[in-house]
């Protein structure tokens, strides 16, 4: 999935609830979302720092990605 738009929120959701890692650009800077001890958590790319969440949810409504989804262009999952 280079570059592609999400289909919706739900889709997004699975990928996470999956423990799949996603890679995306958001307003030009590129983020990983994936999983470590069984928490998700999300960093800017390449090096940035880790901001854990206790689950799917708390991180999609943290990180306002409920209302940004659309604008999220992912490079892979």
């Amino acid at each position: 999935m280079n570059g592609m738009k999400l289909d919706s929120l739900q889709e997004l959701e699975e990928a996470m609830n999956l423990h799949l890692d996603i890679v995306f650009y958001l307003d030009g800077t590129m983020y990983n979302i994936s999983w470590r001890n069984h928490r998700p958590f999300i960093c800017t790319c390449p090096d940035g720092d880790a901001e854990f969440y206790e689950n799917t949810e708390a991180l999609i409504r943290g990180k306002s990605l409920d209302k940004r989804w659309r604008d999220m262009e992912v490079d892979s999952m």
